[in-house]
């Protein structure tokens, strides 16, 4: 038998290229948009709820970086993020100022609450406030009777944190890492840190992460032990960033990303989304002017989903 003209397995080769050249044509690459968000929307699973509706509403991928607030708005800095999910409200008002984000527009919220053992040894669920929890347990650690685990790592969470210490008057440089434990952990590795604290141990988190990991069985030994101080409310707010900057940001998907989060239909399925029969996320949409402090006193302690135990 003859062998086959060299000529013969070239020309297969070019028709094999065109058809595949021609599949690349008819079915181009999806659009990704870049999300830079906080731990607590990744690991409460509110993400995995909300985003294959905009996924499959835009024929896109979503590319998830959950990290905390001050390390997405970095992020959001360099120009590697599209759109920003974040709850960090004056951190991110700064941000718009500076001109690295085109608007801030609210999305939901809910609240922190302070999480212990359920011994509670420094009295937190006594407190009158939530500076009053914070002393509590500051006076306790030095005694050796308490831990405080701490994210440290400017996470919405942990300048929410570090606020309630000034506003306890008590300077958190000056801890002993004997009590103060500064982590640079995500929220649900503080939580299990927490846990691991032997009956003593002390964390701020937000709600909705707290909800989601009980659940799961992990962290069976914490409790709320303090909550409904309207100093703990804690809204996430959506923030495109400013394409002027970086060319290379999609500017449109990132809009569509905000308009369709914001819409009545996204809304919606944020305030349906549960974790054992618990809301985690009350649903706010409205522009970032929003004068956020009126809003605090005149609805949070309202809001049904909110329970104030």
């Amino acid at each position: 038998m003859k062998n086959k003209s060299p000529l013969v397995g070239i020309i297969a080769l070019a028709i094999v290229m065109v058809l595949l050249i021609g599949a690349v044509a008819v079915h181009p690459a999806k659009q990704r948009l870049i999300l830079a968000t906080t731990t607590s929307t990744q690991d409460s699973g509110l993400l995995d709820h909300i985003l294959p509706n905009f996924e499959s509403k835009y024929d896109c991928i979503v590319d998830v970086i959950a990290v905390g607030s001050g390390q997405a708005m970095q992020i959001g800095k360099t120009g590697d993020a599209d759109v920003l999910l974040v709850h960090s409200p004056a951190s991110e008002k700064q941000f718009v100022k500076d001109g690295y984000g085109t608007s801030r527009t609210l999305v939901c919220y809910n609240q922190y609450v302070v999480i212990g053992p359920e011994a509670d040894p420094a009295g937190v669920s006594q407190a009158n406030n939530v500076t009053d929890a914070f002393n509590r347990i500051y006076q306790n650690g030095t005694e050796g009777k308490a831990t405080f685990v701490s994210r440290g790592d400017l996470s919405g969470t942990d300048t929410k944190e570090k606020s309630i210490w000034v506003k306890a008057k008590l300077n958190v440089t000056t801890f002993s890492n004997s009590w103060y434990l500064s982590t640079g952990q995500g929220m649900g590795a503080v939580l299990d840190i927490t846990e691991q604290q032997i009956d003593k141990g002390y964390t701020l988190s937000d709600q909705a992460t707290y909800y989601t990991r009980k659940a799961t069985g992990i962290i069976p030994h914490l409790e709320i032990v303090y909550q409904g101080d309207p100093f703990l409310y804690n809204q996430y707010s959506v923030i495109p960033v400013n394409p002027a900057l970086w060319p290379n940001i999609n500017a449109t998907l990132a809009m569509d990303f905000v308009n369709w989060i914001t819409s009545p239909e996204i809304q919606n399925m944020i305030a349906d989304y549960t974790v054992g029969g618990r809301e985690l996320f009350v649903p706010n949409a409205g522009p970032g002017s929003i004068a956020e402090n009126q809003f605090i006193v005149s609805h949070y302690r309202a809001a049904a989903t909110i329970r104030i135990e």
